[in-house]
C-alpha cells in the first residue's frame, strides 16, 4: 500500500517541525505506517523510525508533560503519561507488524507479490529485451 507509506512518511517529516501537536501527527503517521504493510513497507518503516526519534528525542514538551517534576497536578501527569505511552505503543505495534510481515513474506518466497498463481498464468509473457530487434 504505497499511498499509506507515502502519507506516513510525509506526516512524520512534517511532525518534526511542528512544536507541540507534532507528536500527535506522529501518532497519525504511525497508524498510516501500520496500514502501509505490503508495497509501501519501506516508506512505512522509515516513517516509524522517524516518529520514534521525534517522540523520544526531538519533542521535549511531551516528555516534560509526562515527568513528575513539572506536572501541573496528578491527574494531568497521569493523562500526559497515557498519551506518551499510547504514542509509543502505536509506533512499536507498527514496527512489529512491518517486521513480521517482511519475515513471513521472505519465508514464503512471494514478497510483495499481489497476483495469485491463477492470475500469473493469464498474464501475457514478455520477451526479454535482448531478443527484440
Amino acid at each position: 500500500m504505497k499511498p499509506f507509506g507515502i502519507a506516513a512518511l510525509v506526516f512524520s517529516i512534517v511532525a518534526i517541525v511542528i512544536p507541540v501537536a507534532g507528536v500527535f501527527i506522529a501518532g497519525l503517521a504511525g497508524i498510516l505506517a501500520l496500514f502501509s504493510v505490503g508495497r509501501g513497507t519501506t516508506m512505512g518503516a522509515s516513517a516509524v523510525i522517524i516518529n520514534l526519534v521525534n517522540i523520544l528525542f526531538l519533542s521535549p514538551s511531551i516528555i516534560l508533560l509526562a515527568s513528575d517534576k513539572y506536572a501541573i497536578n496528578p491527574t494531568h501527569q497521569a493523562q500526559s503519561k497515557k498519551i506518551f505511552v499510547i504514542l509509543l505503543v502505536i509506533q512499536i505495534v507498527a514496527i512489529v507488524v512491518i517486521i513480521t510481515k517482511t519475515i513471513l513474506d521472505r519465508n514464503t518466497g512471494d514478497i510483495f507479490d499481489l497476483t495469485s498463481k491463477g492470475e500469473q498464468d493469464r498474464l501475457p509473457r514478455r520477451r526479454p529485451h535482448h531478443l527484440d530487434l
